[in-house]
């Protein structure tokens, strides 16, 4: 008989003990446990971060190792000490970084005043980069419901349809600038939030530091956000509620304004299309997500307002 078969007259009862498991079994097991232990620790340590610290465990590799040539009785008893083992690493995180990209997928980090120099020396392109605006919902690291922005932030671009960081190589879960990381990527620690936590105090970059020496630009940019402001947009949104969507042209003819706004500039200062959202930050269009709706161009250009079934959560 193979080592992975289960005898013919094995119970239910009996395959779901560790004595009948395989070992592509235990690694399934373990895996399901880790991230069990993930959900529940109080330290909200990812579970890719505990499982890596686990799989690089001696002892952990001597059970893997040794699985297939042990009886009922001791495979029970190992899968025990693994329980144990997944615990410990649960709970005592090393301190340092192992790469193992789970930050990355998180969310992509926003840009401070320092960062500066990777956009200039090209560490970071243009285009990987977008602008939120003052006043438009997002969701904090450090909190569970929306906040509201104060201050204008920059962030890198995530993976469309993901949180997932642009430069996050998958297949490696490996950060692409990595040696030129932004300084949040840099404070980052799964296993302690308080280095972000104090970073988020200093000064984010904004599009001040960017354009300031292009008075033109920064003449612009300023009287896109006095003329389409997010709160201007959720006023609206207000009353298409009160009026039970009588008053959905007021929404329609923000978006249309909005539109029409950042692409004449764009035209007349030649800004290229994959700058539009750093320059003016996200169009209305796009922010309509976060009241759950959409807009959708009919055959003959008309634009309407439809409910969206794959709603997208504000960045972070």
């Amino acid at each position: 008989m193979n080592a992975h078969d289960t005898p013919q007259n094995t119970t239910l009862a009996d395959a779901q003990s560790p004595a009948c498991w395989a070992a592509e079994t235990l690694r399934d097991n373990v895996l399901a446990h880790v991230q069990e232990l993930a959900r529940h620790s109080e330290n909200k340590v990812p579970a890719e971060r505990v499982l890596l610290q686990l799989t690089q465990d001696t002892d952990f590799q001597a059970v893997l190792k040794t699985w297939n040539t042990l009886n009922g009785p001791d495979r029970v008893a190992a899968w025990k000490k693994v329980l144990g083992l997944a615990e410990h690493h649960a709970r005592e995180i090393l301190p340092a970084c192992v790469q193992c990209g789970e930050c990355c997928r998180q969310g992509s980090p926003t840009l401070y005043l320092e960062d500066v120099e990777l956009l200039h020396k090209g560490a970071i392109p243009w285009n990987a980069v977008y602008t939120l605006r003052r006043g438009e919902p997002v969701r904090s690291p450090f909190q569970t419901e929306l906040v509201f922005l104060l201050d204008e932030r920059i962030k890198v671009r995530e993976k469309p349809g993901t949180m997932e960081c642009l430069f996050l190589d998958t297949s490696l879960s490996q950060c692409r600038i990595y040696a030129d990381r932004p300084l949040q990527c840099r404070a980052q620690a799964c296993w302690d939030a308080g280095p972000a936590e104090d970073l988020s105090k200093q000064p984010y970059l904004t599009r001040r530091d960017l354009f300031k020496d292009v008075e033109l630009l920064m003449d612009v940019i300023t009287e896109h956000d006095r003329r389409c402001r997010f709160d201007q947009l959720a006023a609206a949104f207000r009353e298409l509620d009160a009026t039970r969507g009588a008053s959905v042209d007021q929404v329609l003819h923000l978006l249309a304004y909005e539109d029409h706004f950042r692409n004449f500039m764009a035209e007349k200062l030649n800004i290229p299309e994959d700058h539009m959202e750093l320059v003016f930050g996200r169009s209305f269009a796009a922010l309509v997500q976060v009241f759950g709706c959409r807009v959708r161009t009919e055959p003959d250009g008309t634009r309407v307002l439809v409910p969206d079934r794959d709603e997208a959560s504000p960045s972070s």
